[in-house]
């Protein structure tokens, strides 16, 4: 993380190699960009080759892109009741870990977890169990982060308490901590589209939470209106969020140093484009000046 410059980006694709993903977040000046580390959609990743490791690293350099947030596999569920499930999924995140560990990849994004046949009690046990696990197997400083989820279905993480539950009863959780994504938090019932929304949510999660223990952002609009706990992201601007709220988030200080990766709706690199160019013109002068 950076003091003093925006890091703004979106979700690279790896086709090609992962190196490729820095080299598609550059040519659209992405300070910052999020990767999957192999097939989103695969138990078992394939562990990177030394060449692979070494050209990453190198194009890092190159780049200037070294604030990088890797995405786990959705098939990842810790707060599953299925004993089989649950044991793959702690070993797949523990071979994602390990990937970005070897990567110099500071953070790993999870979402939580959904319960299915058991309660939500019995999965945030589940869930925190899992990830003491993976940091016990991957020393390092790569950290683990919990993303805000929209509570559709049995997910898990729809509520900061529910999030706080899961770090509370991780004995060493120094390596565990938040991703906020705007579009789930406003699905979940958190109105960021106003100013009285948007400071109380930042009180509640500061108290509830911490705001130490945020480390980045999703940025997506949400298709779906407030509450709605529905996961539809939206161009940013044009769903139910609307400008105001992420205009708040751009010029709010407190978080000039995390990266904010935007995840909407997407063809090809014009509308990463088209969405961080949204992003960058609700910056206010005063905003420019200190993030010059």
């Amino acid at each position: 993380m950076h003091k003093g410059k925006l890091l703004l980006g979106a979700h690279m694709s790896i086709a090609g190699g992962l190196s490729e993903a820095l080299i598609r977040g550059s040519s659209i000046n992405c300070t910052a960009i999020q990767i999957f580390t192999k097939s989103n959609r695969q138990w078992a990743p394939k562990e990177p080759t030394k060449e692979e490791i070494d050209l990453f690293i190198k194009m890092k350099k190159e780049t200037g892109i070294t604030d990088i947030i890797a995405h786990a596999s959705y098939l990842i569920n810790m707060g599953s009741p299925d004993p089989d499930i649950h044991r793959k999924s702690v070993i797949a995140a523990t071979k994602e870990l390990k990937v970005c560990e070897d990567l110099g990849i500071s953070f790993l994004v999870i979402h939580p977890g959904a319960y299915t046949t058991s309660t939500p009690e019995q999965a945030i046990i589940a869930i925190a169990q899992g990830i003491e696990k993976i940091l016990n197997h991957v020393p390092g400083s790569s950290m683990i982060l919990l993303e805000t989820m929209a509570g559709q279905g049995t997910t898990i993480g729809s509520t900061f308490k529910e999030l706080a539950s899961i770090r509370e009863l991780i004995s060493d959780n120094h390596r565990v901590g938040i991703c906020l994504d705007t579009c789930h938090v406003f699905a979940a019932g958190y109105d960021i589209a106003t100013e009285i929304g948007y400071t109380s949510l930042w009180k509640d999660f500061d108290r509830i939470i911490g705001l130490s223990h945020l480390k980045a952002f999703h940025l997506n609009d949400s298709k779906k209106e407030c509450g709605s706990h529905v996961d539809r992201h939206e161009d940013i601007g044009k769903g139910e969020i609307g400008l105001e709220g992420f205009r708040l988030l751009m010029n709010d200080e407190r978080f000039f140093s995390l990266p904010k990766i935007v995840e909407t709706p997407k063809a090809d690199l014009l509308d990463d484009v088209k969405n961080m160019a949204t992003l960058k013109k609700l910056l206010s002068e005063e905003t420019k000046q200190k993030l010059s």
